[in-house]
This record gives structure tokens, sequence and C-alpha cells, in this order.
């Protein structure tokens, strides 16, 4: 038996979420058991526990995406791992817990060097900012990024990773608290949302238009952005945190030979698995090498997750929000 944070059949939020003894999972074929150390708390496991996430989860379950721990059992047809290894992994749910299965194709060892809270609170978020900048957005040394919602998880990653590649990056935020997160993060500049985004972009890019657009947000802030690109500039989509589906107008694009890319995780985690490693194994260095360190609002029990979630549902997390067990 263990423990686990269970969502129930009502499906009333994070304030439903209840910890339980339940069965320890068994890995099946091409999976590992995975003793969590530590996992992370974010806005889709807040949306699973309202039903409103975009993968159907069947009840009883766990939440939890992001884990890192140690191997504690291998399913058959499992190599490269031993029990023992300390590994980062992708899970769909079930990371709320003592225990829980993984995919092999979703599981990476964990450097010595990287801190395993670290590794779960930037895993899953540090993965779609290295595949946006990189493989979707071919970030080039030099070249500026603008980061909508740049305080969150993919925003404050966005920010380092985009540093560590050579960029220069302007985040764009609600309030001081979070400007303040975003320049502490490395920011080169970091700005509150405003009528005219365009010119604040200029004032602190020396007149010019950025080339990279990041945006896990949508809504309001696409409108303004999508004006903020330069000739070739790449506006990558990341997800709609404000609940807006933006609409780019085609012309837009094409007078300056711009283009709007879609980003999802999924597709690295069912199509490319060789690429999701890749960007795995950068993602896990920078974090060893300490490039890579996202502000945490650490819990230590299950029962404290519901409430971090309620904090990310307000937009008041700063960071990502990791509960460590071990």
């Amino acid at each position: 038996m263990m423990r686990a944070l269970i969502c129930s059949e009502d499906f009333s939020g994070p304030a439903g979420l209840k910890t339980m003894e339940v069965s320890k999972p068994v890995p099946g074929a091409g999976e590992v058991l995975i003793e969590v150390m530590a996992a992370g708390v974010c806005f889709a496991d807040m949306l699973m526990s309202r039903n409103k996430h975009q993968n159907k989860h069947q009840p009883p379950f766990s939440t939890g995406m992001e884990v890192a721990g140690t191997v504690a059992a291998i399913g058959s047809g499992v190599e490269g791992f031993a029990v023992g290894d300390r590994v980062a992994a992708l899970v769909y749910d079930g990371g709320h817990a003592e225990y829980v299965c993984a995919k092999v194709t979703e599981i990476f060892p964990l450097p010595e060097r990287c801190d395993p809270v670290q590794a779960a609170a930037l895993l899953s978020v540090a993965l779609t900012s290295e595949l946006a900048l990189v493989e979707k957005g071919q970030l080039r040394a030099g070249e500026t990024v603008l980061i909508g919602g740049a305080a969150g998880g993919v925003g404050i990653s966005g920010i380092q990773l985009a540093k560590y590649h050579g960029g220069r990056v302007i985040a764009v935020v609600s309030d001081e608290a979070k400007r303040d997160a975003c320049l502490a993060a490395g920011a080169d500049a970091a700005l509150l949302y405003s009528d005219d985004l365009r010119a604040a972009v200029q004032a602190v890019n020396d007149g010019r238009d950025v080339d990279i657009v990041l945006d896990p947000v949508g809504g309001d802030f696409a409108d303004q952005a999508a004006n903020c690109l330069d000739w070739n500039g790449r506006y990558l989509i990341i997800g709609f945190a404000a609940g807006g589906i933006p609409k780019f107008a085609a012309n837009r694009l094409l007078v300056k030979n711009r283009a709007a890319i879609g980003m999802v995780l999924g597709y690295y985690r069912w199509r490319d698995p060789a690429r999701l490693k890749v960007a795995a194994t950068a993602v896990l260095a920078a974090i060893g090498e300490g490039a890579l360190n996202a502000p945490v609002d650490l819990i230590e029990r299950l029962e404290d997750i519901p409430a971090a979630m309620e904090k990310i549902e307000s937009r008041r997390m700063i960071g990502k929000a990791v509960v460590r067990l071990r």
C-alpha cells in the first residue's frame, strides 16, 4: 500500500482532492516503478481536478505529471535502468503519490549534481521551453525573445533557457512582484502588461521588435505580442492560460515573413521520444550546472497540494510548486 492524493468522480477541483491509502502500482511491460522523492504541481493538475484537462482521466486517480525519484522495480522489456537509479520522469497522472509507474521512453537519468526538487519543478515546463525555443523557434545567439506569463513555470524556464542559448529576454508579467522574480531569473528587461506593449518593448530593445515570442498565455497578450515580431519573427504558441485563443491575421504573417508555430510536448512523448531524450538531457544538464534554477514553493505533504493548486488557479504562484516526499 501507499499514500496518494486522489481525485474522485465529482471532479470538484482542488478542494475535493483527498489523501488516501491505495494499492502500490505494479510496472507493466516497458514501465518502471519510481519511488517518488519530489513531484511538481502545475496548472494541468488543477485542470485535471476539474475534468478540464485535454487528456481525460478515469477516477479515482492521482494528479501529478512530473516526478523525480529512484527506480523501485522494473517491468519486462526495460533496458538501461536498474533498481536504485536516480531518475526524472514524465507521467500522465499519478505523480502525487509515494510511488508511480512511468514509460521507459519518458524516464531520464538524473545527473549526480541535479537536485531532484529542481528536476520535479522544471522537467515538463523546461522541456516545453527547450523544444519550443530550440526545435521550433530555432533560437540563435543574439536574438531577442519576448515571453508572456513570464513568472510562471514555462516563463521562468523560458527566460533561463533562452539566456543559456545566448538570447536576450524581455519578460511580460502582471505585477511588480512577478517583474522582480523575472529579473532575478535573468531577464534583461521585465515589463507590465500595457495598452501599448510594442512601444514598451521597443523602448527596452534599442528601438527594435523581437525575433521570437514565447506565449503560454494567449488572450489579449497574444493580440499585442504578435505586433512585436520583427522580420522573420517566430510566434511560439504554447498554451492559453488566459483562456482566450488568439486569431492571427495571415497578412501580418506574410508581409514580414513571420511564422506562428504551435508546440505541444505530447508530440515528442508520443511520436519523437528520441528528440525528447535529447531535450531532457540538455534540461537536466542545465539544472545540474545551475543555469536553470526555478523559484520553488516547496511543500512537504500531499495534503498541502490542493492549496498550491488553488494558488496556481488564482495566478498567485511565482515559479513552481513542488511537493517533497523524501
